[in-house]
């Protein structure tokens, strides 16, 4: 059963998640049929970062992944070949 903590973080958690992904799909899908002198655009960055954060956060999370799953083998394999000598 979750306690009262982790629910107000879950929530928080989507909550952060919900506003991250409206604001994404405006810039990266319906801003660019907005007009250029409208007064939106000053509250989002270039298109062009629409395709590069999320392409520099993919190779980044995918990096920690690997790492992460690198070391874990590596210590699994030191520990068997402990137990075999």
């Amino acid at each position: 059963m979750a306690s009262g903590q982790d629910k107000v973080v879950g929530a928080s958690l989507l909550t952060f998640s919900t506003i991250v992904f409206v604001y994404y799909t405006l810039w990266a899908i319906v801003m660019p049929f907005v007009d250029e002198s409208y007064f939106l655009h000053d509250y989002f960055p270039r298109r062009e970062y629409a395709i590069r954060i999320p392409c520099v956060l993919l190779v980044f999370g995918l990096t920690v992944i690997l790492t992460f799953l690198s070391m874990v083998m590596i210590k699994s394999k030191k520990k068997v070949e402990k137990k075999s000598a």
